[in-house]
This record gives C-alpha cells, structure tokens and sequence, in this order.
C-alpha cells in the first residue's frame, strides 16, 4: 500500500504537491472562517453590539430633540423663562408674597400619633 503511494507521487509528484499546498490553504481558510478573529460566532457578537449601540444612539437622539423642544419653550418669550424659574427654582419676585399650603392630616393619622 505505502510502495503504491511513494510510487504515484514518484509519477505525478506536480499534481500531489499542487493538491497538498491546497488543501492546506483551503484547511487554514476554514480554520480562520470558524476560528480566527473574525470568525462566525465573534460575527454574532459583533451584531449583537451593534444593535446595542443603535439603541442608545437612538435614546439619546430622544433626548436631544426633547432638549431642543425645551430650548425652543425657553427662548420663545420672557414669560416662559420667567414661569420655568418659578417652578423650577422657586423664583418670587419683590412685592409678591409666597405661600405653601400643606395638605390636612387625616384623622386616622392623628389618633395614631
């Protein structure tokens, strides 16, 4: 059987060089396709974060508009400015008398205490 083989490349040793180197090119190939740095899993993952990023991109294009939305309220008069002041920052003006009203505790609640 081996005298066969040794006898056949001895014949034809072109083609059983030119068929080896292949199949090593064709095996390296493979084992990149499944295993190297860009194989088919990291493949996965790759879309995978990208399907993350695009997430969060479009969440923070939300918020910009909202932030260009409130932008807009703000810059479109005094009283606008002036009422976000007051709500935001408690803003009083000089003359103005400010007031809380506190909401009446229940009944229930007293007798607990």
């Amino acid at each position: 059987m081996i005298k066969k083989v040794i006898l056949i490349l001895k014949l034809q040793p072109i083609f059983f060089t030119s068929f080896i180197i292949l199949s090593f090119i064709i095996g390296l190939t493979q084992y990149q396709f499944w295993f190297g740095d860009f194989s088919r899993s990291d493949l996965q993952i790759l879309k995978e974060d990208i399907a993350l990023v695009e997430s969060e991109t479009n969440l923070i294009k939300e918020q910009n508009q909202e932030l260009l939305k409130e932008k807009q309220k703000l810059s479109s008069g005094k009283e606008a400015l002036e009422g976000a002041a007051r709500i935001e920052l408690g803003m009083i003006k000089q003359g103005e008398k400010f007031y809380v009203f506190k909401e009446e505790a229940s009944v229930d609640s007293l007798k607990e205490n």
